[in-house]
C-alpha cells in the first residue's frame, strides 16, 4: 500500500474514534448497549462521508485559509441564527401572529462550484429558524419560508457572503 493510502486509512481511524469521543460526550452513558451504538453509528458516518471529507479537491479544510474561512462561517451562522432566533420568537408572541409561509427559490451563487459548500449553504438556510431547505433543484435551493422578510432576506444574504468565502479559500 502506498503513502498516501495508508494516510487516508488514519484519516478514517482518526475521524471515527473523534465522532465515537463525542457520542460518548453527548451521551454520558457508559452501558455496553450505548458504547456498541455510538462505535457502529461512527464507523458507519465515517464510511458514508468519506468521499466527501476526504476529497481534497471537493473541500477547502486541508488548506488553512479555509480552515478560517469555515471558522468564520460558522461565527456568522451562530449570529444568524440567534438573530432568527428573536424574530421568531416576537413574531410567535405577537398576538395578531403576523406569518406568510411561502416557498420560494432561491438560486443557486454562481460561483458556488463544490458540493461540499452546496450543502453546507443548504443546511446553514435550514439551522436559521424561520427558512428550511425542502430541495436543491437545477435552478436553486426551495426554500419554505414563514415570512415574506425571512423569503426575501435569503438572496444576498450574509451567509451566502461567507459560504461564498469558503468556496474561494
Amino acid at each position: 500500500m502506498d503513502k498516501r493510502g495508508s494516510l487516508f486509512q488514519k484519516k478514517y481511524i482518526i475521524l471515527a474514534l473523534v465522532l465515537f469521543l463525542f457520542w460518548l460526550i453527548l451521551s454520558s452513558s457508559f452501558a455496553i448497549e450505548s458504547v456498541i451504538m455510538g462505535l457502529v453509528a461512527s464507523i458507519a458516518v465515517t464510511l458514508y462521508s468519506k468521499d466527501i471529507i476526504f476529497d481534497e479537491e471537493e473541500t477547502s479544510l486541508y488548506k488553512f485559509s479555509g480552515l478560517i474561512q469555515l471558522v468564520r462561517f460558522v461565527w456568522h451562522l451562530i449570529l444568524e441564527v440567534v438573530k432568527a432566533n428573536i424574530g421568531v420568537v416576537k413574531i410567535v408572541l405577537d398576538p395578531s401572529l403576523p406569518i406568510s409561509p411561502r416557498f420560494v427559490v432561491v438560486p443557486i451563487p454562481d460561483n458556488l462550484k463544490k458540493n461540499f459548500n452546496k450543502v453546507l449553504y443548504a443546511n446553514a438556510i435550514t439551522l436559521t429558524p424561520g427558512t428550511l431547505t425542502v430541495d436543491i433543484l437545477e435552478e436553486g435551493y426551495l426554500i419554505h419560508a414563514l415570512t415574506q422578510d425571512a423569503a426575501s432576506g435569503l438572496k444576498g444574504s450574509v451567509l451566502e457572503e461567507y459560504v461564498m468565502k469558503v468556496e474561494e479559500a
